[in-house]
């Protein structure tokens, strides 16, 4: 077997059912509707976000405009996403994709999980892409990341977007910071 292994494989999904999602989906219209009606608190907080949406919105749910690679990094890290061309500081990469859930409803070991947030507060809400996703589930942490997490607002609802913090050279690991509150979660889960 080669070093690379793509997640939509017939091998990988024999390990873990996965189906490919081009955007964000609520598990139900009610909870879309309760996630909208949380995040209109915040309106005043949208100016940059709405300024970003604008900008990547063409993005979305479409061809990504750079080719990524997921390919095998170790047995410790897993899989991880790889720049097939080079990505321009400020650049789209993809957006993380799942099923809109009350993180009330998450199981405790699932690690494929993105906290849906406006400005610093949370929602109640995550993105779970445990067994439905794209290409971003496999995205690593990195202490010194070359990409960020920001979340946008389309038709009144946060998507999560990975922009480059700087030029990303052909071939290498794209990689965002987990966050403390990823770190902790999971050390307090393993004790």
């Amino acid at each position: 077997m080669s070093n690379k292994l793509h997640v939509y494989s017939k091998e990988a999904l024999k390990k873990e059912p996965f189906l490919p999602l081009k955007r964000p989906f609520p598990r139900s219209l009610d909870l879309m509707e309760k996630l909208k009606k949380q995040v209109r608190k915040y309106r005043g907080k949208w100016n940059l976000e709405n300024h970003l949406a604008q900008r990547y919105k063409k993005y979305l749910g479409k061809k990504l405009p750079h080719e990524l690679e997921i390919q095998w990094v170790n047995a410790h890290i897993g899989n991880g996403v790889f720049a097939k061309e080079p990505i321009k500081k400020g650049g789209f990469i993809c957006e993380y994709i799942g099923l809109i859930t009350d993180e009330k409803e998450l199981h405790p070991d699932n690690r494929y999980v993105f906290n849906l947030t406006v400005g610093d507060d949370e929602t109640g809400y995550v993105l779970d892409a445990r067994y439905s996703g794209n290409v971003a589930r496999t995205i690593n942490h990195a202490d010194d990341p070359n990409a960020e997490a920001v979340t946008i607002f389309v038709e009144g609802l946060p998507r999560v977007v990975y922009l480059a913090r700087r030029n990303i050279q052909k071939g290498e690991e794209i990689c965002v910071d987990y966050g403390q509150e990823y770190w902790s979660t999971w050390k307090e889960q393993k004790q």
